[in-house]
């Protein structure tokens, strides 16, 4: 037989939940600035040994130094540059068109209760806090 709920059990439910989400998520914060320091030491003594590798243990294996991964970006003040430039050398298939902003956007159609475009999808999502 199911019992059903009280207004205080799902207040209580919501809010060990969402304890438990923002607890997980400082947990899984600390633990990737942990892997970054462990791997930044693990490089440190590899380049300070001229290895690129370590050496096999069993039961864990070897970590390798992989090649450097680029990251590349672009300044907003120099990004009409960046465009021209690679309109000149025929790489305009890597300029691609965003629009940022949308949801806010939106939202002033909703809240003035003017009709929002037919070609723009959107939906309300209904969320709930709790206030001590």
């Amino acid at each position: 037989m199911e019992t059903k709920q009280t207004e205080k059990d799902l207040v209580l439910r919501f809010k060990v939940t969402d304890k438990t989400v923002d607890d997980l998520e400082l947990k899984l914060k600390t633990a990737k600035q942990d892997r970054n320091k462990a791997e930044s030491a693990l490089i440190e003594f590899l380049e300070a040994n001229s290895a690129v590798a370590t050496a096999r243990y069993d039961g864990l294996g070897y970590a390798k130094m992989m090649k450097p991964r680029l990251y590349a970006n672009c300044t907003k003040e120099n990004e009409d540059q960046l465009f021209k430039y690679l309109k000149k050398i025929g790489r305009e298939d890597m300029i691609k068109q965003t629009v940022t902003g949308l949801n806010t956007f939106v939202s002033e159609f909703v809240e003035t209760g003017e009709p929002v475009p037919e070609f723009i999808g959107y939906y309300l999502k209904t969320s709930v806090r709790i206030f001590e």
